[in-house]
């Protein structure tokens, strides 16, 4: 299987469908967590934020008891540990849709 590029693990395109908020700067993408909630994600060298919509559409459950141990900021997580475990999730959900598609991921 080819390596996963943890630079775009957080973004695929299929989530272009969704309207989330983009930031070059992280402070003002946590700012933007913290006023408007959602999930803070980074994305190269950009962040976003989104709502729990698009962590389902990353096959991962957005009331999962992780989310609150990373703070719901995949960026710079409260607990490395938990976000660990939620990344290991998303490959996951990765090398099973390139399995059933047919393709490698």
């Amino acid at each position: 299987m080819d390596e996963i590029d943890r630079t775009k693990l957080w973004y695929h395109t299929n989530l272009d469908v969704f309207l989330n908020q983009w930031f070059a700067d992280y402070d003002q993408a946590r700012a933007a967590l913290e006023s408007g909630g959602g999930f803070l994600f980074p994305y190269q060298k950009h962040y976003f934020v989104c709502k729990p919509d698009v962590v389902a559409a990353l096959g991962l459950d957005p009331n999962d008891s992780d989310w609150e141990k990373i703070g719901r900021d995949c960026a710079r997580p409260n607990d490395s540990e938990a976000l660990s475990t939620t990344a290991c999730k998303s490959v996951s959900r990765l090398s099973a849709d390139a399995v059933q598609s047919g393709r490698r991921s």
